[in-house]
């Protein structure tokens, strides 16, 4: 049984370019949780989406377009997918929570945490091509962190400065040491930090 993911009847199926453009993204997430990111092909991305190899590389001419494609596509879903739709958070305890709502989402996608722990290293050249991506990547990061403290917290830029230095040092942690729990180990650092109490 392949481990490429495919879709059903694909030669057979018209869609618009933006619904084929996140097709093939969706499709390069999967085969990145098999194959990893060094092991991840064009030719396998086309298998999977049931098109040719020129038609990804229409999409997407290179492999870091393909990559930051995905990173986009993942962002879609972001903090706000884990954050309370119908008030603001409210205070230290509730933000531990949605925090740790993230990074239990995010520990379900080693292979994507991977591939952005890579690319954001690269990208730390002014001629990558994913340096403006990161950059900006980061500052919506920090406001969106800043956002959820706004209302309760001090100085909600400093906080936001602090989670952002964590979850970073913490994810690549974890990619060390898979034993690592990392949503017990920011837990930790909201009791140092902001006092939460379990």
């Amino acid at each position: 049984m392949s481990d490429v993911p495919s879709v059903t009847n694909p030669r057979r199926r018209r869609l618009t370019p933006e619904a084929r453009k996140a097709e093939i993204l969706d499709v390069t997430l999967a085969l990145l949780t098999v194959k990893g990111y060094w092991g991840l092909t064009f030719a396998d991305v086309a298998k999977g989406a049931g098109i040719t190899f020129q038609a990804v590389l229409h999409y997407f001419p290179t492999k870091d377009d393909l990559m930051l494609g995905v990173l986009s596509r993942r962002d879609e879903v972001d903090i706000r997918s884990v954050a309370p739709q119908d008030h603001p958070v409210n205070d230290a305890a509730e933000f531990t929570d949605v925090i740790a709502r993230l990074i239990a989402r995010n520990a379900e996608r080693p292979e994507l945490i991977r591939l952005y722990a890579v690319l954001s290293a690269e990208s730390l050249h002014a001629d990558h091509p994913a340096h403006e991506y990161f950059r900006e990547r980061q500052v919506r990061s920090l406001r969106e962190l800043s956002d959820l403290a706004r209302s309760w917290y001090d100085d909600p830029d400093e906080l936001a400065l602090q989670v952002n230095c964590e979850l970073d040092g913490l994810q690549i942690f974890w990619l060390r040491d898979r034993d690592v729990d990392m949503v017990a180990r920011w837990r930790a650092w909201a009791r140092n930090y902001l006092d939460v109490k379990d």
